[in-house]
């Protein structure tokens, strides 16, 4: 895969796990009635954990692929 794919792909990630995180919050907890509970903590602590991972993983991705 060529490093622009690779970073097309990177960003639209993030935007995908943007958009699910409007999902839960917007509709899912809302009908769960878990806004503004501590409920919905582990939600959120699971996808920040995810978030960092992404990150991190294309950054390392991106500079060995650059440094080549």
């Amino acid at each position: 895969m060529k490093t622009l794919h690779f970073f097309l792909l990177w960003v639209f990630g993030f935007f995908l796990l943007l958009s699910f995180d409007l999902f839960m919050e917007g509709i899912v907890f809302e009908w769960l009635e878990w806004n503004g509970t501590m409920k919905n903590d582990w939600f959120f602590a699971l996808w920040w954990g995810v978030v960092v991972v992404w990150f991190f993983g294309g950054i390392i991705t991106l500079y060995q692929r650059l440094k080549k």
